[in-house]
């Protein structure tokens, strides 16, 4: 998006250059400005994001493994691992743990898979974590072969199934009765997961039996400018 906007205010800035009307160059240079505004606050997202300002995410990430009730012992599985930073920062904490770092990662996945690895090797974890190749909506383990589960901002990026409710019973179907749990997401984003409260409704239903859920922008510092971008984070923690 940047590399679009940043082409879009090129394209209207090289004629506001040549010789041309005053009334058509404050036009031109009136329509720039539109598109400056957000061009500059993803300029603001994107450093509050990139790994050179790392304390947010840490926020983030780590907001979902402090609501995760969860004694640090037997097999976590984290959907979505992506770097794998999330079930890294989980084995750090919990050594004594197994986890299970999943993603689908593209066709790259080979390279990204590596990538994890080595970063599980670079903060001394990478006895306690393992990562596979997998999707979210058809994962290849047992019903309820793990003690925990975690997961952020992940089902809303999945495309191979829209309805997000069946997303989000796949992963409880490995997680074993009594096991806890902490997902983290869009939760609050009608189109894709409807009314949060007929979601939790839905999740009680399927035999969960402890579900809360909290609003991260509430519960963390974030910048007022984020707050906007973040208002549909949700996060759902509890034990099945």
């Amino acid at each position: 998006m940047l590399y679009f906007l940043f082409g879009i205010i090129l394209i209207i800035l090289i004629p506001s250059l040549f010789p041309i009307s005053l009334f058509v160059r404050v036009v031109l240079w009136i329509i720039i400005g539109l598109f400056l505004l957000p061009f500059s606050y993803l300029i603001y997202l994107y450093y509050k994001f990139t790994v050179n300002n790392k304390e947010l995410q840490y926020r983030i990430w780590n907001l979902v493994i402090q609501k995760l009730p969860w004694n640090g012992l037997g097999k976590v599985l984290d959907i979505g691992t992506g770097a794998g930073a999330l079930a890294i920062e989980l084995a750090k904490k919990f050594p004594d743990s197994s986890i299970v770092g999943i993603d689908y990662w593209g066709k790259l996945w080979n390279y990204s898979i590596l990538k994890c690895e080595e970063n599980a090797k670079i903060e001394g974890v990478v006895d306690n974590v393992v990562f596979k190749k997998a999707t979210a909506s058809n994962l290849p383990f047992k019903d309820g072969e793990f003690d925990a589960i975690m997961s952020n901002f992940v089902y809303h990026e999945v495309r191979d199934i829209k309805d997000k409710k069946r997303l989000i019973r796949e992963s409880f179907r490995v997680l074993r009765k009594g096991g806890a749990f902490s997902l983290q997401d869009t939760f609050k984003n009608k189109k894709k997961f409807g009314e949060i409260g007929d979601l939790i409704r839905d999740i009680k239903n399927w035999g969960i039996q402890e579900v809360n859920f909290i609003e991260p922008i509430f519960e963390i510092p974030i910048p007022k400018m984020l707050k906007f971008e973040l208002k549909t984070m949700g996060l759902l923690y509890g034990v099945k």
